[in-house]
């Protein structure tokens, strides 16, 4: 990312380019060729979206019985009263 400083009467205006085109590289290279445009380069951090893939139901479920955490219920009465606290 470049940003441009022009002096014009005393007057100083900042431009902001991002430098992902060719059109915006071609700009920037025809600023630098004015004597009163002064460039200053920024760099920017690109940030990584490193959002974790949600797991499906099943995948949840291997996993835990890989790791025991598998309950067994008698029938679904049993089942109802456990998820209830009853």
């Amino acid at each position: 990312m470049y940003i441009c400083g022009i002096k014009i009467l005393e007057i100083m205006v900042t431009i902001t380019i991002k430098e992902n085109s060719k059109q915006a590289k071609a700009v920037i290279e025809m600023l630098k060729t004015f004597a009163f445009v002064e460039i200053k380069e920024t760099k920017t951090v690109k940030t990584i979206n490193t959002k974790a893939k949600s797991k499906s139901a099943i995948e949840i479920s291997l996993e835990e019985e890989k790791k025991g955490k598998i309950n067994f219920y008698k029938n679904s009465t049993d089942l109802f009263n456990k998820v209830l606290n009853v």
